[in-house]
């Protein structure tokens, strides 16, 4: 497809960037919003990790597969599969996929359950686990970005 010097690979790239910053964009807002929520009355907290773990359910997991798909279609139509900053990514997206929907959506889940319950000691708990792990999920999607940009060992 060429119209406007325009090809198919083009657009699939296109979306594929498109899909990294709406699937993973939010989580680099999270330490931020996290420590504003904290300050809050307990009893209000549990909207704001109802809404997060909302938009992980209905925008990031969808997204992440365009993610995968675009990705896929891209490394397979240009033959890059050999190459060490298409598979580190590649394998980065499975890794950053399975915290979201294991350890991050725990957590979310047990910030949701402390807020309900009142339960300032456990809200402090869970959030420092869902911090940690926040920001190792930030550090990996940073290095995927590298790979797929500075193209390492090429």
């Amino acid at each position: 497809m060429q119209g406007l010097g325009t090809t198919l690979y083009d657009v699939v790239l296109w979306l594929h960037i498109t899909a990294v910053v709406v699937a993973f964009g939010a989580l680099f807002a999270y330490p931020v919003f996290l420590a504003v929520v904290a300050r809050a009355p307990i009893g209000q907290r549990a909207a704001f990790h109802h809404a997060q773990i909302a938009f992980s359910q209905r925008v990031t997991g969808p997204t992440i597969g365009v993610v995968l798909l675009a990705g896929v279609y891209l490394a397979t139509d240009a033959e890059l599969w050999s190459k060490v900053w298409v598979t580190v990514p590649f394998v980065l997206l499975f890794v950053i996929a399975g915290l979201g929907s294991t350890l991050l959506r725990r957590g979310e889940e047990g910030l949701v359950a402390a807020s309900q319950a009142g339960d300032e000691a456990a809200y402090a708990a869970a959030l420092a686990t869902l911090r940690t792990w926040t920001y190792v999920t930030i550090a990996l999607i940073v290095i995927a970005i590298f790979f797929m940009s500075a193209k390492p060992f090429n």
